[in-house]
């Protein structure tokens, strides 16, 4: 069975990486240390990168949340008029209009939903943003494993170079089989130094998303099981994205029914207190009145079907993410059991690269053979390292399609940014 590259001697491992990166000449950062996952993606929902998603998100919330007052704001009347004569009336009151559909309550309710699916909204931002650098994460561990074995097979054709130019100056082997050595040296550090690039690359954009704390290398969370397809398709109703749509739904249903019910007449009431001076004297007295506004000409009745088309989409959208949710966790099972079986190897690499070098000193293979062999105990441990990232992102597909984690300290992250 492969065997998986561990933890043990951490800060060894570091070190020698660390060092390595100084023999290829790459700027050694001054912080070295590695860091676990749950404490990267605090650091980059701690960041104003994502910082700025949240505060959009609970902003678009806040304004959700304040919905339109049930009563249209009142009016205040002042009149007074002059006729022939000495007669005069002076009148002060005020009008209020009555909605008859009461469609504010509809759009009460419409904006308590979207209040509620934005609060279910941060949550699927934060659980995204944990995704992205989770599977940045991943990147540079594989890529950091990948430079060491790199680094590694270098140092195995350095080696081997220096005995060839020794067999050569003492007359054991051809200028051929030293200059044939020498050119695979410097093939192969092209292939180092893009591992090298290619690590250096993430470093450089997990420290941005980190609000610039440097990031050297990341400790992986621990692997667990994944669950059962029926588990992970029930737990499917808690995601965030889904119940964002859900709700989301749900507000544009209630909004079109309020454009419906502005399609009902408003009442209008108004009244007023009057003083009135006539010719035969002074009176004080109230005026009442009303009218009914026809809401056939306002635009209503497109409004209304603006509405129910957009109710319709959001539906669709909803009916949509959840399909896609669905298929994202029946084909991220399906990867997971595909590479739940790791195949066997006959032998240690390494074992296979001495008892190769074994065989040419003892003239039983030739030069080509023995690079042949190099190159492939390098495939092999880049290997062993692809399919580990394989596994680990087949779970992380997973865990994102299903909209939690397994590991506590991860998903504790995750759900202290949602508040």
């Amino acid at each position: 069975m492969i065997r998986v590259p561990t933890r043990h001697g951490h800060e060894a491992t570091t070190l020698r990486r660390i060092l390595g990166m100084a023999a290829l000449g790459v700027a050694v950062p001054a912080w070295a240390e590695p860091i676990s996952e749950a404490d990267l993606i605090r650091r980059v929902l701690a960041a104003p990168i994502a910082v700025a998603d949240l505060d959009a998100v609970e902003a678009q919330t806040r304004a959700d949340r304040t919905s339109s007052s049930i009563l249209d704001s009142p009016t205040v009347d002042a009149r007074h008029e002059d006729v022939v004569g000495d007669a005069t009336t002076t009148a002060l009151g005020g009008s209020v209009t009555l909605d008859l559909g009461l469609s504010p309550l509809a759009g009460a309710r419409a904006s308590r939903l979207l209040a509620d699916a934005g609060a279910h909204r941060r949550a699927a931002v934060a659980l995204a943003t944990a995704c992205g650098v989770r599977a940045d994460a991943l990147e540079l561990w594989a890529a950091n494993l990948s430079v060491v074995a790199s680094l590694d097979a270098q140092e195995r054709l350095n080696r081997l170079l220096a005995t060839m130019e020794a067999f050569e100056g003492a007359g054991e082997s051809s200028a051929y089989d030293r200059d044939r050595t020498a050119m695979a040296v410097v093939a192969h550090r092209t292939e180092v130094d893009d591992w090298v690039g290619e690590a250096e690359r993430l470093r450089a954009l997990l420290t941005s998303l980190a609000g610039g704390e440097p990031v050297v290398d990341v400790v992986l969370a621990t692997l667990s099981p994944a669950p059962g397809l029926d588990a992970s398709l029930a737990e499917l109703a808690n995601h965030p994205a889904l119940l964002s749509a859900s709700l989301q739904a749900g507000a544009a249903k209630a909004q079109r029914t309020a454009a419906q019910l502005d399609q009902i007449p408003d009442l209008t009431v108004s009244g007023a207190r009057r003083w009135e001076k006539t010719p035969t004297g002074n009176a004080q007295g109230f005026e009442f009145g009303g009218s009914v506004e026809v809401p056939w000409m306002n635009g209503d009745r497109a409004e209304a079907r603006h509405q129910g088309a957009e109710h319709a989409a959001m539906e669709a959208r909803r009916v949509r993410a959840e399909a896609e949710l669905v298929g994202a966790v029946r084909g991220a099972h399906r990867r997971v059991a595909a590479l739940a079986v790791a195949p066997a190897v006959a032998s240690d690499p390494e074992a296979v690269w001495t008892a190769a070098m074994d065989r040419y000193i003892s003239a039983e293979t030739t030069l080509d053979e023995l690079l042949q062999v190099a190159e492939a105990v390098e495939a092999a441990r880049l290997a062993i390292v692809e399919r580990q990232r394989l596994i680990r992102s087949a779970h992380l597909d997973l865990s994102c399609a299903v909209g939690r984690f397994p590991d506590p300290a991860i998903q504790s992250v995750v759900e202290e940014a949602a508040r």
